[in-house]
């Protein structure tokens, strides 16, 4: 067959180029709405982030703003005075590096020394009570009336 019987030939009345032409722009029409509508949702889910971002931003000045309203001396000073707190005194002050040394120099408080004897009763008492998990399990049923 030669090219020019190609374009001649018919099937079912239509020629082969129209049947091939007609397939490759419903492709190209279907490829383009397809591209169109993914572009549509990329556009809307950008959208949808940049009012995120504004909004995160709005958020971020107003958290700044509250800052620097807690921040301010006047106000400290003012609370400090409502709690009566005083300045610290210079032997309290001390360096981060420091910091060290006094817990080392803490003493540790010692535990009472108590009169009593120490028994099981009272050991109990002071423990922590018993959780679920720690109840007994009851026997099934069955082992239960072969015990009485």
């Amino acid at each position: 067959m030669t090219a020019v019987g190609v374009f001649n030939r018919r099937i079912r009345g239509f020629r082969v180029v129209e049947v091939v032409g007609l397939c490759i722009l419903l492709s190209l029409v279907t490829g383009v709405y397809l591209a169109k509508t993914f572009a549509g949702r990329e556009r809307q889910e950008i959208a949808r982030i940049e009012q995120e971002i504004e909004e995160e931003a709005a958020r971020k000045r107003l958290l700044a703003a509250e800052v620097a309203h807690l921040e301010q001396p006047r106000r400290i000073e003012r609370l400090a005075q409502m709690m009566q707190l005083k300045p610290i005194a210079p032997d309290h002050e001390i360096t981060e590096d420091a910091l060290i040394d006094v817990a080392r120099r803490r003493e540790l408080p010692k535990a009472p020394v108590s009169a009593a004897p120490v028994t099981p009763e009272t050991l109990a008492a002071d423990g922590p009570e018993a959780l679920p998990d720690d109840a007994a399990i009851p026997p099934p049923p069955a082992v239960q009336g072969a015990l009485r």
